[in-house]
């Protein structure tokens, strides 16, 4: 089953970028259609890509026959932390999923003899990608918690991992506006694609399998995502590979710095962009406002602490080490 996920990146040449423009994608914000004619699935090169092709440029495609490939910083477009009580001084930095660190879908997705079920298992890295280019993992976190109801996550269903890499816990059903009603949020790391609440003539879905998907004649396979647990998908309909508690392969995560420890009593209540690669983040603690300003400039990610006014440390991190760590 793992030979289904060998890639032969010395064959990069062969890879056929996609021209988003081409797919239906209006750069004044109007969602593409997505095919939906009886025997057509999204299981194709340009299904898949015209999922991610709202977000153009941001999100780009290319794809070899068997794979499609979305490079994206993993960065949203929308805004994050804010809203999150149980913080682990975690805070976003742009990552590099593009090249050979970029996200992998298979164009045509091969049913499993056996689901793979996520309740336990799965516990780091993504379980899905969604349109905007971040990932999506697992509702519990790499403890076993569900990250939704201990605080972890901001007004958008994600938070930050031990690498700093931004990511959902729940099927981040605000997309719905950006990528059109009816159309795919998300699509599955085994190929198949994640839909929201309703079919896309606005019914409900029905028969609903352990994996939280069905057919149809319309779609193919497909999931559906949800307000409470499984919320984006219950287990993979499809075959994946597993290693070391992740699906395997996926891209990974370059950190700066080590892993934080939780700040008990921490709020987020603020986080914006202050200029090119430069961020400020605003936690409420013990009744005072606490501001993370930090910007990446040559390689180094630079963080000023200020309590109130008064500044409290200066830091510089070059990254944490030239290994690609897996994100958690």
């Amino acid at each position: 089953m793992r030979s289904r996920f060998l890639i032969l990146f010395g064959f990069a040449s062969c890879l056929q970028a996609h021209d988003l423009s081409g797919l239906g994608y209006d750069p004044h914000g109007h969602p593409p259609d997505l095919p939906t004619s009886a025997g057509t699935t999204l299981s194709s090169a340009s299904g898949l890509a015209r999922i991610f092709a709202p977000f153009a440029p941001a999100v780009s495609t290319r794809e070899d026959g068997s794979y499609l490939y979305i490079n994206s910083t993993g960065f949203p477009d929308h805004p994050m932390m804010k809203g999150i009580r149980n913080w682990q001084q975690q805070i976003p930095i742009p990552q590099d999923y593009s090249g050979e660190n970029s996200w992998r879908l298979p164009l045509q997705p091969v049913p499993a003899s056996s689901p793979a079920m996520i309740r336990g298992r799965f516990l780091r890295g993504a379980i899905a990608l969604a349109a905007n280019g971040v990932p999506i993992f697992n509702p519990q976190n790499n403890r076993g918690e569900i990250a939704l109801e201990i605080g972890e996550l901001d007004e958008w269903g994600g938070h930050c991992g031990r690498a700093d890499d931004y990511h959902y816990h729940i099927a981040p059903l605000h997309l719905q506006e950006k990528v059109g009603s009816g159309q795919p949020l998300a699509v599955a790391l085994d190929g198949y694609p994640v839909y929201g609440l309703t079919e896309p003539d606005g019914t409900s879905p029905q028969d609903l399998d352990t994996c939280h998907g069905h057919e149809s004649r319309e779609l193919g396979y497909h999931y559906h995502a949800s307000q409470n647990y499984p919320y984006v998908l219950g287990g993979f309909h499809g075959e994946v590979a597993e290693r070391g508690e992740q699906v395997d392969p996926q891209p990974r995560a370059q950190p700066f710095r080590p892993t934080g420890e939780p700040l008990r009593g921490a709020e987020i209540t603020d986080f914006q962009k202050n200029g090119t690669d430069a961020y400020e983040l605003t936690y409420r603690l013990r009744g005072e406002n606490w501001h993370l300003f930090y910007s990446i400039r040559n390689g180094k990610l630079m963080i000023e602490t200020r309590k109130g006014n008064q500044t409290i440390r200066n830091e510089t991190f070059d990254r944490h080490d030239n290994r690609l760590h897996p994100p958690r």
